[in-house]
């Protein structure tokens, strides 16, 4: 326990990830029907598990194509655990075996980068999104101030809560900013609250909802966990936190996600994962040891006992521009990155996996950029020749 910090700089850096957490959590339990109760329970769980074991602050997040896919078709909440437990066994298979060092050589160092800006670019978008979004919160609602919607004035005093205070180690800025939003939350509206957690009874998928999951929620699912949750997480370890990070290698962190997803498939939770989006956010505000993951997984856990079902409620006071700011900050953090890339064909590596990543889709970019990459590296290899 000696490695792990517990200070305001460590509880700022573990609210930095909410911007990317809440705004797929909320809708998950809200549309999908996933129990409210064991989804953050389970995500706290998994939060203080990886800052004991990594002791460093490695994210929790939710598979965000597995969760993008079943919100917007709806898909039960039966149907998402089949995608937990697929997903589970299979991150699992490839951690335990070690067959991932083996997938993790087909990364070098410019895809990496590029998948790193890529999730930058796509973060700092969906940030200007929530930034400028006439809703208020994640669950809607629309105010106006002289007619410019009040999530936008709400945003811009976020930024300027950012500016001041990002580097302040006495008054850190996620705190800050965390605070003025359920501040700001309250003002508008007044969650339901319940007392106790609210479990509901197991069920085990079927066969149908095991093939559904399979199709449309892994299969998209896997590229991007592999490259961003795996191997990316990975490498910004080792760049932010020298020797320390070591332990975070692609095999842990298969393993781990594989463990967590097994767990989320099997009581009900949501499919969840690292990913290197989350350690930027960490890190940018302030989170230097597992004690952040600590700090973040009480926060769950303790909403998931005492509150159940309505702490989502109370999540979702927090304005959805506020939110935005996070994901914002994070997104710049990450696309910085790509300074320790010097020469000029593995900066184009770099801006066709950003570039693809934004205006098609992830996967795609994520395989030309490798194809791009090996293809330059032929090409150079026999003009030498």
């Amino acid at each position: 326990m000696s490695s792990l910090k517990f200070n305001r700089m460590e509880l700022a850096g573990s609210l930095g990830d909410l911007g990317t957490m809440l705004p797929l959590l909320i809708p998950l339990v809200v549309i999908n029907g996933v129990n409210a109760t064991m989804a953050m329970l389970l995500v706290g769980l998994f939060y203080v598990g990886a800052g004991l074991y990594y002791k460093i602050p490695v994210p929790v997040q939710p598979l965000k194509a597995v969760a993008i896919i079943a919100i917007a078709g709806g898909l039960s909440a039966q149907t998402i655990a089949a995608a937990g437990l697929l997903m589970g066994a299979i991150m699992f298979f490839l951690g335990a075996t070690g067959t991932i060092n083996q997938v993790a050589r087909v990364f070098s160092k410019p895809v990496i980068r590029g998948v790193q800006v890529a999730l930058g670019l796509l973060l700092f978008i969906k940030g200007a999104q929530y930034l400028f979004d006439s809703k208020l919160f994640t669950s809607g609602g629309t105010v106006s101030m002289a007619g410019v919607p009040l999530n936008i004035v709400i945003g811009v005093v976020g930024l300027l809560i950012v500016g001041i205070f990002l580097t302040n180690k006495k008054i850190p800025a996620a705190i800050v900013l965390i605070f003025f939003g359920f501040i700001v939350g309250l003002a508008f509206k007044m969650p339901n609250i319940t007392i106790g957690p609210q479990f509901q009874s197991l069920q085990m998928p079927t066969a149908t909802e095991l093939q559904t999951a399979l199709v449309l929620l892994v299969i998209p699912q896997i590229p991007v966990t592999l490259s961003n949750a795996v191997i990316s997480t990975s490498d910004l370890s080792k760049k932010y936190f020298g020797k320390r990070g070591k332990k975070a290698s692609p095999r842990a962190l298969s393993s781990s996600i594989g463990a967590a997803n097994l767990a989320a498939g099997t009581l009900g939770g949501i499919p969840m994962c690292h990913g290197a989006g989350g350690m930027a956010a960490h890190y940018r505000f302030g989170a230097r040891t597992g004690g952040a993951n600590l700090m973040i997984g009480g926060i769950f856990i303790a909403a998931a006992i005492l509150f159940g079902s309505s702490a989502v409620s109370v999540f979702g006071l927090i304005p959805l521009s506020i939110l935005g700011v996070l994901l914002l900050a994070t997104g710049v953090q990450l696309m910085i990155l790509a300074v320790d890339i010097k020469e000029q064909k593995d900066f184009l590596v770099v801006s066709v996996i950003a570039g693809l990543a934004v205006a098609i889709d992830t996967t795609v970019a994520f395989v030309i950029g490798i194809l791009l990459y090996y293809m330059l590296r032929w090409r150079a290899t026999w003009l030498r020749k």
